[in-house]
C-alpha cells in the first residue's frame, strides 16, 4: 500500500524538521518543504484517476465541462492554500499564513462567480 511509503516520508521529514529546527532553522523549513512536496507528488496520479472518472460521470449526467473544470480549479486551489499556508505557518509566520487562506478563499469566490450568476439566472428564469 502506497499509504505506508507516504507516511514513513511524512514521518522521516518530520524527524528531520524536529531535530534541525534547533540546529539550522532555515535548513529545516528547507527539508519541510521538499518532504512535503515528495508527499504531493506521490499522489498526482490518483488526481488523475479521479479527474477521469468524475469528468466521465459529468458527461453521463449532461453538466457542461466549464462545470467540471471549475470544480477541479477549486479543489486544486484549495489544496494549495491550504498546503501553502501550513508550510508558512510551520515556519512561525502564522500572520502570513492567515494572508494566504484569506487570497485562497477569495480566488475561489472569485473563480465560482459565473456558476453562482448562472444558477441565479437559471433560477430567475424558472420563476418568470
Amino acid at each position: 500500500m502506497e499509504i505506508f511509503r507516504i507516511v514513513a516520508i511524512a514521518l522521516i521529514t518530520a524527524f528531520c524538521v524536529l531535530v534541525l529546527r534547533d540546529v539550522k532553522s532555515d535548513l529545516a523549513a528547507v527539508v519541510a518543504l521538499a518532504g512535503g512536496i515528495i508527499v504531493v507528488l506521490s499522489v498526482v496520479d490518483y488526481f488523475a484517476d479521479i479527474f477521469s472518472v468524475v469528468s466521465a460521470i459529468a458527461k453521463r449526467a449532461g453538466l457542461a465541462t466549464s462545470v467540471v473544470t471549475l470544480l477541479f480549479k477549486v479543489i486544486a486551489v484549495g489544496y494549495i492554500t491550504e498546503f501553502s499556508a501550513s508550510i508558512i505557518e510551520d515556519m512561525g509566520l502564522s500572520s502570513i499564513s492567515d494572508k494566504v487562506m484569506l487570497a485562497g478563499k477569495l480566488i475561489i469566490v472569485g473563480v465560482s462567480l459565473p456558476v453562482v450568476v448562472q444558477l441565479f439566472e437559471f433560477i430567475a428564469g424558472m420563476l418568470a
